[in-house]
């Protein structure tokens, strides 16, 4: 176990992790992949995405730990639901966009990249960390997004059979309306529980 894992364990178990977190820590601390699934939770990527915000774990870090299950790597039923696929792109810097075909997703520390969702898709996207996504829709899709800290989302393409609902946790986080929209994303402001 390195430095900053361990500092990050002390700072979960002072900050009021609450205990089923920490039996789960414990049990998988030392596996990798069980490690990335518990991050990849719905209740935890909120958590996830703050330590990272707030440096108490680095990007370099979960680059370097993590990196065979990042950036495209699809994991399965990280919430116990059958048939949920996951992905968490961290500072994802290539070309082609991401092809938004999984139910969850984590976007954190990335600039200035497209998020195309499939005709039909409905999934939930997580963006952090200072990331600037540009969403764009294929068609009769229903997208909940959660954005934190500074980061910025703009709604570039969508019909008007779709449907983006952006739940904002920070005031400094910003989200704006495309050339190709042709509906008005629904945003609401909300409080950060962690």
């Amino acid at each position: 176990m390195d430095k900053e894992y361990l500092n990050f364990l002390k700072d979960a178990y002072n900050g009021g992790l609450c205990n089923e977190y920490r039996d789960e820590i414990r049990r998988c601390h030392e596996d990798k992949l069980s490690l990335v699934r518990l991050a990849m939770r719905q209740q935890s990527i909120p958590y996830i995405a703050t330590k990272m915000h707030e440096g108490t774990i680095t990007k370099e870090y979960v680059q370097k730990a993590f990196g065979g299950f990042l950036n495209g790597f699809i994991l399965n039923d990280c919430d116990c639901v059958d048939g949920y696929t996951y992905a968490w792109y961290v500072d994802y810097a290539y070309d082609n966009g991401i092809n938004l075909d999984v139910d969850v997703a984590h976007v954190s520390f990335t600039k200035d990249v497209d998020v195309i969702v499939s005709a039909t898709k409905c999934p939930v996207l997580y963006v952090s960390n200072g990331s600037k996504v540009r969403l764009i829709c294929e068609g009769y899709n229903n997208i909940n997004v959660k954005l934190f800290d500074e980061s910025e989302l703009i709604v570039e393409d969508m019909d008007a059979s779709s449907n983006v609902v952006v739940y904002k946790y920070s005031d400094e986080s910003k989200v704006e309306r495309g050339k190709f929209c042709l509906k008005e994303p629904k945003v609401f402001v909300k409080e950060l529980r962690l």
